[in-house]
């Protein structure tokens, strides 16, 4: 039986596998076995489809349901998930048989596809833990009828971005942003027919990115040609499985080093392509620089790159890859390709190529593995006769959205990005066209703000660290505002008298006390010592135990630990730390912290302590480790091919710079103060939850008469079954399409938007939902409840609903929209939609079930009372949790600004 799977429930399986996982394996290494897993699973229920639609078209004949035509890839009897979900012991060994004998029975398409992860390493994978994953893998069905390729594809990629949320630096290596990709994508735009090549593929999302653009297009992508090259096993192999998943027959992904050993050659040059994307590991040094000196492709037309900086050898390669009349690229690179001194005579040839057609500055925290900024090139092989001779300039520095550590670009920010690169014309502080002479006049220096200039008003003398604080620090300054007066609101004996006297043209100066001069550059393994002390704990004695998963990125508080006695003990465990003691992953940098109790950890921490307190203090070494300095510095000098990582004998060689011990105490009492206001900040965040939370628990007075929700409503409807609304109806833009991912917690998620075109609305124009309608979600689990309900905001143009989404349109006369949501979100409405809820690992309900509900009804006075509370609070929950972003942000470039690279 066909059971539809929502993208919703399938993150909620697919995340739910990887968190079996926790406490026994690093987050780092979940891909090496969630990923083989998906795809050993999909294999074989595909081929379980295709039997049984093979069974049904030769009427029961079961020899002919067989036969390799009827499948696209051959499952062994033997290797099929059914035998191998029967294994009680060395689970891990029968594991890897089958997927090896899988391999060997499709050796052209999937041999070596499953990677080599340790599937038989019991300390790791015992298999108690093997079974569960197994089973948990079993509790749906994923056919293609069940959850369609692109459906699954983009489950994959969910997962994909889970993954690289949790590795931390290691992420850039299998990872984009997406937005970028997107962004790339836009600026080639790749047409049918065409090959699209990645010399440093990764997981395959730019490669994917170009099929996607196709599709949303509504343009023919099954004739497109995939190519793609990666060096690291099993990052190849997840791109593999994620162009089959994605259900892409022309492909190919080859492993191996794209400098060294490139793989696709035709006789005595490179392949050429019709559109090259890359995003290129950054600046290594780690290569073969002497036998690219003298290249048998040809590629060194430029130069020979230093050997400390690859990225113009990438480039260059990048260039003889392209077709000479329809080659076009987009190349993902630090800034420093643009104006670095060493690379000058290679730039100036470059240049003097005309291949560069646009160089796009982007803003920070794009990236995983660096808060640095970095930049996309667009070249050309043939330039249209008006463009020849100049480049256009982009300065999109300020086309950022940020969310927690992360910042992403906006459906509006690649629109305006891609408008500016198709008109090719010079916009006042955000785009301009240089000429080859004013290039000479620089320099050959490609360095973005030479030729888009920014105004800054009233602060011309600051360094563009200090702005890029100042900035910040009033954004903070106004959000601290918003606070008081929120608060203020809900408390009127609240005072807001310590913020009357704040000056919006204030600047942050620098104190007379810090003096830079006096600093003086120091190697880490110079003033601290990794503690190698170990413990085995003994009889009754009970001590903390802190892991990676206790650790959060960018926080330098342990706020979560375990204990001996948990069944979650990891056994190898046996490093102690003291409190004040500073704690760095290896394998993700990105956390560092300070316990300020004692305990114990594994070997990926390091434990470091200051060799001479007189000389440095441990908390100024955890501010320059939480620096973006050391996180650029850590994507360096990281070792190792699958999952990269520290070690000790590279990180004690790291050269900062050093205040003298009396600046690192005034330092420190700034950041200590500003991490004191976030502890305060969270708390007050906590408490407004806590409170609305009350609030909508606080129940009805038993005389509060009672109808039905069907009685007080207009119209509740679902959405289209079925066939009316299928993949292929789905667009890059038209009508809006609302689904379960846009009913967040207490608010419309507008972030994912699905469309379907103007035209075909108009045939489903019966299911429309207008602006100030209720959406009631069909489907939940634990994480995102049934029944979850959000007002639809009024400016949301053509729009229908799914069909796990109900839209409700409430009488006026009888009930605000807005109260309606507030009873179905409180206490005694979850209670009733959970009681009519049906299902296990998903409940789900119906419109029927919803019309049954009996609500609350006060008087109409009453009901805007209850609202008016609550919107007061979400108001101050909304400010609070802004502040404490700002004030997050605030921290962050206040250590990068004192931390910064200036050795």
């Amino acid at each position: 039986m066909t059971t539809r799977i929502s993208q919703q429930q399938l993150e909620s399986y697919l995340w739910g596998a990887a968190t079996l996982l926790r406490g026994t394996i690093d987050a780092g290494d979940y891909k090496q076995f969630i990923f083989p897993l998906l795809f050993y699973k999909r294999l074989c229920d595909v081929y379980d489809e295709e039997t049984k639609t093979a069974l049904v078209e030769s009427e029961g004949d079961k020899d002919f349901a067989a036969y390799p035509e009827n499948h696209r890839f051959q499952i062994p009897t033997d290797a099929h998930w059914n035998e191998t979900r029967t294994v009680s012991k060395n689970v891990g060994a029968a594991l890897q048989s089958a997927l090896r004998t899988i391999e060997t029975a499709n050796p052209d398409k999937l041999y070596g596809i499953f990677g080599d992860a340790q599937w038989t390493n019991k300390e790791r994978l015992p298999d108690s833990l093997l079974r569960d994953l197994i089973e948990h893998f079993s509790s749906l069905e994923l056919t293609i009828a069940n959850l369609p390729e692109d459906e699954l594809g983009n489950g994959y990629e969910y997962l994909i971005k889970k993954f690289a949320d949790d590795a931390g630096h290691t992420a850039a290596e299998f990872y984009t942003n997406r937005t970028v990709v997107h962004l790339m994508t836009e600026l080639l735009q790749p047409q049918p027919g065409e090959s699209i090549y990645d010399p440093t593929c990764g997981s395959g999302g730019m490669l994917l990115s170009c099929i996607a653009q196709l599709r949303r297009q509504g343009k023919e992508w099954r004739n497109v040609q995939l190519y793609g090259q990666e060096r690291n096993l099993m990052t190849s192999s997840i791109a593999r499985m994620n162009c089959f998943l994605h259900g892409i027959e022309d492909f190919r992904i080859e492993r191996g080093d794209t400098l060294s050993e490139p793989k696709f050659v035709q006789r005595d040059h490179l392949q050429q392509f019709d559109v090259v994307l890359a995003n290129p590991p950054y600046s290594i040094k780690q290569w073969d620089r002497e036998a690219f000196a003298s290249d048998p492709w040809g590629r060194n037309i430029l130069g020979t790159p230093p050997q400390g900086r690859a990225d113009y050898a990438f480039w260059q390669h990048i260039i003889k890859s392209m077709n000479p009349q329809t080659g076009r690229c987009a190349i993902l690179f630090p800034h420093g390709v643009l104006f670095r001194k060493e690379e000058e005579k290679m730039r100036q040839k470059l240049i003097e190529s005309d291949l560069i057609e646009c160089v796009i500055g982007l803003g920070p925290n794009l990236f995983y593995n660096s808060a640095m900024e970095a930049c996309v090139i667009i070249c050309r092989m043939t330039k249209p006769n008006m463009r020849r001779n100049k480049i256009l300039f982009i300065n999109a520095v300020n086309e950022v959205t940020r969310e927690r550590a992360q910042s992403y670009l906006t459906d509006n920010h690649i629109e305006r990005i891609v408008n500016a690169y198709k008109v090719f014309k010079n916009e006042p502080g955000f785009s301009n066209v240089a000429s080859w002479d004013e290039i000479r006049n620089n320099f050959n220096n490609l360095g973005v703000q030479l030729y888009v200039k920014e105004e800054v008003t009233n602060n011309s003398t600051l360094h563009p660290v200090d702005i890029q604080l100042n900035e910040t620090f009033f954004s903070f300054l106004k959000n601290a505002k918003s606070v008081r007066k929120s608060l203020s609101c809900l408390a009127p004996s609240f005072r807001d008298n310590d913020y009357h006297s704040i000056n919006q043209e204030a600047k942050i100066h620098q104190p007379e006390w810090f003096k830079r001069s006096e600093w003086k550059t120091v190697r880490l393994g110079d003033v601290a010592v990794r503690d190698t002390e170990r413990i085995e704990p003994e009889g009754g004695a009970v001590y903390r135990w802190v892991g990676a998963d206790h650790i959060d990125e960018g926080d330098i508080h342990v706020r979560r630990w375990g204990y001996t006695t948990d069944p979650l003990f990891p056994p190898t465990f046996r490093y102690t730390f003291k409190a004040g003691h500073v704690l760095v992953h290896s394998r993700n940098p990105n956390k560092v912290t300070i316990p300020d109790f004692n305990g114990i950890t594994g070997e990926k921490l390091f434990v470091l302590k200051s060799k001479d307190s007189s000389l440095l203090r441990e908390d100024t070494l955890a501010f320059v480790l939480m620096s973006s300095y050391f996180k650029k510095w850590a994507s360096q000098w990281s070792s190792g091919s699958v999952n990269r990582f520290l070690n000790w004998s590279a990180l004690e060689k790291l050269e900062f710079q050093l205040p003298p011990l009396d600046q690192q105490r005034r330092i420190a009492e700034i950041l200590w103060t500003v991490d004191d206001n976030i502890a305060k900040g969270q708390a007050l965040y906590d408490s407004l939850k806590l409170l609305r939370k009350a609030i909508l628990d606080c129940g009805f007075s038993p005389d509060v008469e009672k109808q039905s929700l069907g009685d007080i409503v207009d119209y509740a409807s679902d959405g289209p079954f079925g066939s009316k609304l299928k993949t292929e109806h789905y667009a890059s833009s038209g009508a809006r399409v609302i689904r379960l991912q846009n009913i967040g917690d207490d608010y419309f998620d507008d972030t994912e938007k699905a469309f379907i075109p103007l035209d075909y609305y108009e045939e489903m124009r019966r299911y429309e939902v207008r602006g100030g309608d209720i959406i009631v979600a069909g489907l939940g689990d634990d994480t995102h409840p049934v029944g979850r309900a959000v007002l639809v905001p009024n400016d949301i143009g053509p729009t229908i609903n799914k069909s796990d989404c109900f839209c409700i349109r409430c009488t006026p006369s009888k009930i605000l929209n807005s109260f309606l949501i507030y009873y179905l979100n409180s206490k005694e409405g979850r209670e009733q939609v959970l009681a009519l809820a049906q299902g296990t690992t998903r409940l789900r309900i119906n419109v029927g079930n919803i019309k049954t509900i009996l609500v609350s009804l006060p008087p109409l006075s009453e009901q805007k009372q209850r609202v008016d509370q609550l919107e007061r609070v979400d108001m101050a929950i909304a400010v609070v949790k802004q502040t404490l972003e700002d004030i997050n942000h605030l921290l962050c470039e206040l250590i990068n600004n004192i931390f910064e690279e200036r050795l």
